[in-house]
Parts: C-alpha cells; structure tokens; sequence
C-alpha cells in the first residue's frame, strides 16, 4: 500500500518528485546529490518510503533543509539557501559516517566537463571506466593551430623550442591541408556518382532534397577529410569532455589521477576535486594521492626496464588473438541452459560436453538466433567466454577503442618505436613526402625529450605512430564491439582492428560468431558517413515541417 500525504505533505513534496502517487518516481533537479544518496542509503535501514524519509528531514532541524526549501524560489536568497545548504550537508556527512558504506557513495551522482586536455589525459581520465564520456571528435571538428598542451616539464627545459616548432608544424601540416583533402575527396568519390537512397543527385527532382543531398554530401566529404587529417594531430592536441558518474566513482578517478606521473593529470585530479567538493563534497572527501599506484608504478617501471633490457621486441600482426577460452563453447551452452533450468551449473556441463556439434548449435540457435539487430547483444551466458587480443594499431585507433568500458584494457607507453600508419589517401593525393617529412621530424624531437623524460615525451608523437595494448573482452562484448566498430561509417583503421578480431575468433569459434551477422568486412567504404549524413539531413528537414 502507498503512502498517504495530507495536503500539506503534498505542497511540500511536489516541488522534488515527478509524482507522489506511483510506485515508480524520479527525483527532480532541485534536490542536492547528497539528499539522494543519503535517502536510497536509507532503504537498507528504514521501514519508510522516500517520500516519507525526506519528510522526516525537512522536519528535523538539524537537517537545514527547511531552510533550503524555505529559501528556494524567494528573491534575494542566495544566502540563505547557501548556508542553509552548508547546514544540511554537514548533517548528511554525520548520516554517511554512520552507515560507513562505501557504496553509499554510489547513490549520487555529478557532470563534471575537463575542457583543454591533451589527448593524454583524455585517455587517462577515461580509463577510470566510469562512464561513457563525450569527447570532441576529430572527424567532425577543426583543432584550431596552436591547440596544444604545452607541459611545464618540457616548456622549462633545454626541449622547449623543439617541441614547440614540431607541435606547431604539425598543427600547420594538419590545417593547411583540409581544403586540399576535401577537393581530393571530391574528386575521388565525386557527387555525380554518389548513390541517394537508390537515386543518383541528377534523377533528383525535389529542389529541397537536392539541398539536403549537397549538404549530407559535404558533411560526409568533410569528415573523410578529417579522418585522414587526424593522422598528422599530435598527442598533446587539446581536447573536450564531459562524463557523468557517481561519487565513489569520481572518488577513485580524483586518486588516480592524484597519483599519475604527468603534471598536466595530477592537477586535473587537483582541479576535479575542489569542483566536485561544492557539488558532492561528502562523497569525494577521501579522494587524495594514493602511495600504492605511485610506487607500484615506479618499482614495475625500474624492474621491467631491468629484466628486459637487451631483448629484442619481435615483430607481431597489428591484431593477434593471444589468449582465448578453450571450453568457451561448453560454458556458453551450459549457461545458456542453466538460466532456464533448475540444474546445477557442474551437471549441465557434463551434459554439454556429451552432445554432439548439432545438439550445441541448436542452443546457440535458440539464445542467439532471433538477433535483428546489432543493439540486441546476446545474453548473459555469452559472458561465459573470453578473448585477449594484443593489438598494435595507431594512437588514433586506440584513442576510439578505448572507450569501450566492458573489458580489460593495458596500453603501453605511447612512442614511435613501432613506426607509423599512413592512410593510403595521403599517398594517392601525393601528400605523402610531407606528412613523412613531419612524421620523422616528430619522431627525432620525441627521441630527443624521451632520452630524459620518457613519459612526457608522449604528447609530441603524432596520432598516426602505433602503440601496443591489450583488449580482453567476454563474446557479450566481442559482439557489441565487433559489430560497431566494424560498421562503414567507422574511422578504417579502427574498423581493421574490429575485422580482424571477427576472423580470429571465427577461426577458434565458429559457432559462436555464427549469429554476429551485422559486421562489416568491406575493407574500406568510399564515404562512410554519406548515409549517416543523408539521415540527419532528412531528420532535420521532418522536424522543420513539424
């Protein structure tokens, strides 16, 4: 049965939940992230709804949220509110020492944005896996020349000029050459030849559609642009995001950062900190630098140097299954089966193990079969197997795959001792002498900085020098990245990757991909985003006639 409120109740209640009647309601915007967690914290310890616990505290006057709801909406009280808000969190720190549950933490949530980072602490911070962040994109935005972290580290010594003067030519390289790339583009995949839903821009009869067609046109010729224009960015280009996570969350991600080696991510950490304490200050109160990571990280660094001093590195394939479950077909069937039974898991793997190839297919046919597209990922049982891959691919590739929160992923350090990708159209435009000229006069800087300062030399290497990193992934996950990844409006060298770990796994797992049937293998698609852009475009024009 559910609560009832008098009137009263009622005029105090309305203003912070979306309804007072269902079951199912959600928290308005005014209510503090504090406020929420301390009463979902509540539910473990109290016989009372929500509802009725935030009426507790607006009547309890140690609370200070009478004052807050009494300040709210009134002219001139900014002040009021303020202190009244002081007041109410002090009071939710004492509630929070009392339940001393970490994962009460876990009940409020902030939007923090870092605007002005380098592709490097991009990937630091977004390493934390604690959201999918937003990041501004390299296909469909212009870095401005001179946008790049410029590291006290480097800027302070005897590197300073020759860091700057690579950073800047490869800034330049990258600008002057958009205009030039998009004629090629042009060009090479020319308008005239395009398809249009079935229909070439000539049989286009609608003056209207044909607009929309020239501007899908140059949004998809523009991207293509870009994509290939990226290879010259360095990694100290400066960035844009905003993610969303809870306290514990941004708890961990503050330390960790605390704890980084590069200046630049330890006073993101800093900076992270003191706003996320005016928001969420009960639930960040303990982020500070943590003396594990910082020494494992030197010890692990010292010893690994020691060790494998003098051994050659061998050359490996950009993407190589090293590691794979060798009952990865019993575990899936098993659990695909113990999920509608009421057998225990060790009886059903035997059973598993005594069908034959067409009882097993039968299963998988049945759990994964009636997939009609790639937003229905496979069931849990999937989760039963897994793959590590270690993949060499460029810092752009990576930059994009690592976004993926659903697994383990290791990089190393990133450098320019495994070389450099060049996308072919550099080399069809005839752009190839200079963008090898940039790409080896980067190369010399790095070489020079890294002999002192190995870890801050990572922001002059350009996107397109390789890096080595592990991705280790459930099949759950190697469906849902596979088959995004793979599709054609994908950046091609992170389509490779994808591709490439469709075929490594069929070969070990042919049963399992079988029903991974939205991958892409097309090698590389003329203008990947035209069909994307085509959408938009006629998106936009029916929201125009609404």
């Amino acid at each position: 049965m559910g609560d009832i409120f008098t009137e009263e109740e009622r005029r105090i209640l309305e203003p912070y939940f979306t309804n007072l009647d269902k079951p199912v309601f959600a928290f308005t915007s005014r209510v503090p992230e504090e406020v929420v967690a301390v009463l979902f914290s509540k539910y473990s310890r109290s016989v009372h709804s929500i509802r009725r616990n935030f009426l507790d505290l607006v009547k309890d006057p140690e609370s200070g949220f009478k004052g807050i709801l009494d300040s709210a909406g009134t002219s001139g009280s900014n002040d009021a509110f303020t202190a009244a808000l002081a007041k109410a969190r002090d009071f939710f720190k004492r509630i929070l020492v009392e339940y001393g549950d970490d994962s009460v933490g876990e009940l409020g949530i902030a939007h923090v944005a870092c605007e002005g980072v380098s592709q490097i602490a991009a990937k630091a911070i977004e390493s934390a896996r604690l959201s999918s962040p937003l990041e501004k994109s390299t296909r469909y935005v212009v870095f401005d020349k001179g946008s790049y972290c410029k590291p006290a580290a480097i800027m302070n010594s005897k590197f300073a000029a020759d860091y700057a003067a690579v950073c800047d030519e490869l800034f330049e390289a990258y600008s002057s050459g958009i205009e030039p790339t998009k004629a090629f583009v042009r060009e090479k995949w020319p308008i005239s030849e395009r398809d249009f839903n079935g229909k070439k821009i000539s049989e286009i009869a609608d003056e209207a559609e044909v607009e929309r067609t020239k501007k899908a046109y140059e949004g998809s010729v523009k991207a293509k642009a870009l994509d290939i224009l990226r290879y010259y960015l360095p990694a100290a280009t400066m960035t844009n995001l905003g993610m969303t996570a809870n306290g514990r969350g941004f708890e961990y991600l503050i330390s960790k950062l605390m704890s980084d080696e590069l200046e630049e991510i330890r006073e993101i950490g800093k900076m992270m900190h003191e706003e996320l304490s005016k928001v969420i200050p009960s639930l960040v109160k303990r982020a500070a630098p943590n003396n594990y990571l910082i020494e494992t990280k030197k010890g692990m660094s010292s010893f690994a140097a020691a060790k494998l001093s003098g051994t050659r590195i061998k050359k490996q394939p950009a993407v190589t299954l090293v590691s794979y479950d060798r009952d990865a077909e019993i575990n899936v069937v098993a659990a695909a089966l113990y999920q509608f039974s009421h057998h225990p898991l060790a009886q059903l793997r035997k059973m598993v193990k005594k069908m034959t190839a067409e009882e097993r297919m039968k299963v998988i046919d049945e759990y994964m079969g009636k997939r009609s597209n790639r937003r229905e990922r496979p069931l849990r049982a999937a989760e039963t197997a897994y793959y590590q891959f270690d993949v060499l691919s460029d810092y752009g590739a990576y930059r994009d795959l690592q976004r993926h929160r659903m697994m383990t992923q290791i990089p190393q350090l990133l450098t320019v001792e495994h070389g450099y990708d060049t996308p072919p159209e550099i080399v069809e435009a005839g752009f190839d002498n200079n963008f090898n000229r940039c790409m080896k006069k980067a190369a010399a800087v790095y070489r020079k900085i890294a002999a002192e300062m190995p870890i801050e030399a990572q922001y002059v290497v350009p996107l397109a020098y390789r890096i080595h990193y592990i991705m280790q992934f459930n099949l759950r996950e190697a469906y849902h990245l596979i088959e995004l990844r793979s599709v054609p409006q994908g950046h091609p060298s992170y389509r490779h990757v994808a591709q490439e770990m469709f075929r490594q796994i069929k070969t070990v797992h042919p049963t399992l991909v079988h029903y991974m049937k939205f991958v892409n293998l097309e090698e590389r698609d003329a203008l990947g985003r035209l069909k994307s852009e085509l959408r938009t475009q006629e998106k936009l024009a029916a929201m125009e006639k609404k």
